[in-house]
């Protein structure tokens, strides 16, 4: 009786190992394939996620007797209405930050000699420290409005093929309970359709919360920027509302660049930090106060799983993969805690 349980043991270990390399390799696999597909992918998950914003709304018209077809050319032309917005206004800060550049360059070289003039060095070796500091961040400056004159077109093609996309799915999505009920019956069906009915509102619910309160955080910080009178207020309160999707990191970079822009605009340090107070402020009041009470702790992600998130997708996909790292992420923990089978799975990922 001993020699079925010597054999059994080590059937198990290699099953078990066979089951771990297999899980490596499909991992490894969806990486590639990721990063190859990003062009086909990206726009697909911010269709996705702009259709479960606007779903609500949607439903409501056609719930108003407005067909379906209509309802989605309305939100179609509110989103191109949007979209030549945010092209005109980049545009119109790029022509004004080129007329504005030598106003920044003067009030950075006098930021650099007041610096310089702290450090024990002589001045030969400050003025080739100021010299050199003058250079490389006018030369920065220059490069970045290249950049960005160069990448309006690709966001203005990229935004029309989420377009696509969101037409599609807002089409699709209507069929697809009956297509259920006839693929797996009317029982099975229906539990399925449960199951997904509950995603898709947990789902909707926290894309909702997440873009009110990143609204609210790009609407208050507007009003700070524009009652001292930062350049560009507009840009950097959009900036703010799409960073505020990246947690923890994307409301410090987002502070970050206006607050930098008051030191070089305004001669009175104190209206910079002023500035860089009440945008901090608004930062944490939002995301410690406001965000948890809306979004409550039911849809609650670990913070070491958000940190690992945002590192592979941001390896991944860059900025846009840092975007979306946190949105995908509760989304496959919504799934797995509304499946029976995976629930256990979900609690380990929760944060309570």
């Amino acid at each position: 009786m001993s020699l079925p349980i010597e054999t059994a043991e080590p059937t198990s270990f290699l099953h078990r190992l066979l089951i771990v390399t297999l899980s490596v390799f499909l991992v490894v696999l969806l990486l590639h394939l990721a990063r190859e597909l990003r062009t086909i992918l990206q726009p697909l998950l911010i269709a996705f996620f702009i259709g479960y914003l606007i779903l609500p709304a949607h439903a409501w018209l056609m719930h108003r007797g407005i067909s379906r077809w209509l309802a989605t050319i309305v939100f179609i032309v509110l989103l191109l209405l949007v979209l030549f917005f945010l092209i005109a206004l980049v545009r119109s800060n790029i022509n004004q930050g080129l007329e504005r550049v030598d106003r920044y360059e003067q009030r950075l070289e006098q930021l650099v000699e007041h610096g310089l003039s702290y450090l024990p060095m002589e001045k030969e070796e400050a003025e080739q420290w100021r010299r050199d500091a003058q250079a490389s961040a006018t030369a920065r400056l220059f490069e970045t409005l290249r950049a960005a004159v160069g990448q309006i077109f690709d966001f203005v093609m990229w935004m029309f093929v989420v377009l696509i996309y969101l037409i599609f799915w807002l089409a699709e999505r209507v069929g697809v309970p009956d297509r259920i009920r006839r693929a797996f019956g009317e029982t099975h069906g229906g539990y399925v359709l449960g199951i997904v009915d509950s995603i898709n509102r947990a789902i909707s619910q926290y894309i909702a919360v997440k873009t009110f309160v990143s609204f609210l955080a790009g609407v208050a910080s507007y009003v700070v920027l524009a009652l001292f009178g930062v350049d560009f207020a507009v840009m950097w309160a959009i900036l703010i509302f799409l960073l505020n999707f990246i947690p923890y990191l994307g409301s410090l970079l987002a502070t970050a660049l206006p607050i930098l822009l008051s030191f070089l605009q305004f001669d009175d340090a104190w209206k910079g930090v002023v500035i860089g107070v009440l945008l901090i402020v608004i930062q944490q009041a939002i995301g410690v106060f406001i965000e948890p009470k809306l979004a409550g702790h039911r849809l609650g992600v670990s913070p070491l799983l958000i940190i690992l998130a945002l590192a592979f997708w941001g390896l991944v996909w860059g900025i846009v993969g840092m975007i979306l790292a946190v949105p995908l992420l509760v989304t496959v923990k919504i799934i797995l805690d509304n499946i029976p089978e995976t629930k256990s799975v979900a609690t380990l990922m929760s944060n309570v």
